[in-house]
């Protein structure tokens, strides 16, 4: 039984090396650099995601307003080339969790506020919370294969 199992092992191992090595069902990467600014100021820290349809997101990193290493596959190796839809993430963590969540009276009673800021989880979003999904964000990128110089302008009105 266990020179059955050796020999399964063995086997296996051997098809994973082998296919590692011959995917070519990726899509072409463009790579991506540029900025990130909310009301004219550079945004200090935060998340990009790239949505292609059909195709994997690509996820990247924003600080002091420039974006960096957006990664399909490999980190910094670029996002699926085409039309994407892009969102942008930047949450203040929190050291003391609200215990309540307070309301204000101006505000749609179905969005979680503290003072002027949305939460979630005790999390403060540092940008309107619309930018967080690329189906609401209204920002998009078409990629091309190369070097793509993006530049998204957000408001917080």
């Amino acid at each position: 039984m266990k020179k059955f199992l050796k020999i399964n092992f063995i086997c296996f191992s051997l098809l994973v090396l082998f296919c590692s090595g011959c995917d070519s069902s990726k899509p072409t990467l463009g790579k991506v650099e540029g900025t990130v600014t909310l009301d004219g100021q550079p945004l200090k820290k935060g998340n990009i995601i790239f949505t292609t349809k059909g195709t994997r997101d690509a996820f990247g990193i924003i600080e002091n307003g420039v974006i960096q290493r957006v990664t399909t596959f490999v980190e910094d190796d670029g996002t699926p080339v085409g039309l994407a839809a892009v969102a942008i993430i930047a949450i203040k963590e929190t050291e003391n969790r609200p215990s309540a969540v307070n309301v204000s009276d101006d505000s749609d009673p179905s969005t979680p506020t503290v003072g002027n800021s949305v939460t979630m989880g005790g999390d403060e979003f540092l940008i309107p919370i619309r930018y967080t999904n690329p189906e609401t964000s209204g920002l998009t990128a078409t990629i091309q294969k190369g070097i793509n110089t993006l530049n998204f302008e957000l408001t917080s009105n």
